[in-house]
């Protein structure tokens, strides 16, 4: 397919533009509210003046809040660095830990860091300050851990260009496509127009005539009501209005340029009368009862598949009524 065209066809699509527009518009929400999003309702640090965080002011004491810091322990072996999150109660008091013993100075050093963090935890203090020593002695030194956000504001761009690039694609497998749909649409319309043209002709008229009525008969249905065969017969027949053509070379053409084989015999049928002087008549019986076979065989093809399609939105539902369902009891645990 050419790309240029499928660009201008895709533009020119409002049904497409309408969803790249919703999608941008979604995404464009989302940023925005990450963007004025601001930091959770929590308290302040206490500072000193080399920036390092020694205590924590509390905004609420009847909430928990959470605080993200850095832990610099200074010990013999060098500086060991560790993130920590503390988790502060509410309207909690301190327990009792008791001490742990172990020979391992790695061990030992957890638990005291972790009896630590567990005391901060359950203080019921609006400031607490923040220790600069373990109980052995090991300095400590607290730096406020920021998080970095700017990963949410580079992922949703790519998510949005992934979106955009899914709508296109559906957009280029829907247009390759059209021509099975085409295909479909001729197959629903076949039937009926070879009813009425071996109607018209059994009844005496010619091709040419009967052509033209079968174009007024579905000009009076008004173009929001006709098909897509119904329309394109029409056209045809307007294009060949003054006859340059033979009505059977016209549906000839037609037939070849969608490449239907149900309409090529039919056309062919036609041909071959106004070439040979075939029984017509007959042929056009016989094509009419088999493509009326055809149609219904179709049609409950498509009444099989209509069971198959309304099982998803069905387990969707049932999904959504057992919810329903639960939800009071889940809260009320």
């Amino acid at each position: 397919m050419n790309i240029k065209k499928f660009i201008k066809e895709s533009v020119s699509d409002r049904n497409f533009t309408g969803k790249i527009y919703m999608t941008t518009v979604i995404f464009a929400v989302f940023i925005l509210i990450l963007a004025l999003k601001g930091p959770e309702e929590t308290g302040k640090f206490i500072v000193d003046e080399d920036g390092n965080a020694v205590g924590i002011r509390r905004s609420n004491l009847q909430r928990t809040e959470q605080y993200d810091l850095e832990l610099h322990l200074t010990t013999p072996n060098g500086i060991i660095v560790r993130d920590e999150r503390i988790n502060l109660q509410a309207e909690s008091s301190p327990d009792d830990s008791g001490s742990t013993e172990s020979g391992n100075d790695s061990a030992e050093l957890e638990a005291e860091i972790s009896t630590m963090i567990t005391g901060i935890e359950l203080s019921d203090e609006a400031e607490i300050s923040l220790p600069a020593k373990l109980p052995d002695g090991t300095e400590i030194t607290w730096r406020i851990r920021k998080e970095n956000d700017s990963g949410y504001f580079i992922a949703i761009p790519v998510v949005y260009f992934v979106f955009i690039a899914l709508l296109f694609k559906s957009r280029f497998d829907e247009s390759g496509q059209d021509g099975e749909k085409e295909r479909k649409a001729i197959l629903r319309g076949l039937p009926r127009f070879c009813n009425q043209l071996w109607l018209m002709m059994n009844a005496g008229m010619i091709l040419s005539d009967a052509f033209e009525q079968i174009k007024l008969s579905y000009e009076a249905y008004g173009s929001e009501n006709r098909g897509f065969f119904e329309e394109k017969l029409v056209e045809i027949a307007e294009e060949n209005g003054d006859h340059r053509k033979s009505t059977a070379v016209v549906i000839s053409e037609f037939a070849e340029k969608y490449n239907v084989k149900e309409l090529i015999r039919i056309a062919t049928i036609l041909v071959e009368n106004e070439r040979r002087g075939s029984d017509v008549i007959e042929n056009l019986s016989r094509e009419s009862r088999y493509l009326w076979d055809d149609r219904k065989i179709v049609a409950r093809e498509y009444g099989k598949m209509i069971d198959t399609k309304m099982a998803y939105p069905l387990g969707l539902l049932l999904i959504l009524l057992i919810v329903i369902t639960m939800a009071p009891a889940l809260l009320g645990m």
